[in-house]
């Protein structure tokens, strides 16, 4: 490519630090949810990818990368929807 992708270039330093914020919002869920700290349907991990999905998503989106900006709006979707419409937890008898 010979040209940049990128919506504003004043807003380059904002969505390139904030970009980093949202990496580590999803990163932390994950890493706490899998160590046994958080569980994926607990408030904080919801949030926490909510957030994280949400910056990562305007970001994609002001550097033209369609293809995560469609990730980062469902995965925060799903979270979003997780948060104000839990569901029950599954049969743990069914998990092998």
């Amino acid at each position: 490519m010979t040209e940049s992708t990128i919506a504003f270039d004043s807003l380059e330093p904002i969505t390139s630090i904030a970009s980093y914020v949202g990496m580590l919002c999803i990163l932390i869920a994950f890493i706490l949810e899998t160590r046994g700290y958080l569980n994926s349907r607990g408030m904080k991990y919801l949030i926490l990818m909510a957030v994280g999905s949400a910056i990562l998503g305007v970001r994609a989106l002001h550097t033209g990368e369609w293809a995560f900006v469609v990730l980062e709006l469902v995965w925060m979707a799903a979270a979003v929807l997780a948060i104000f419409n839990p569901t029950s937890p599954p049969n743990t008898d069914l998990v092998a």
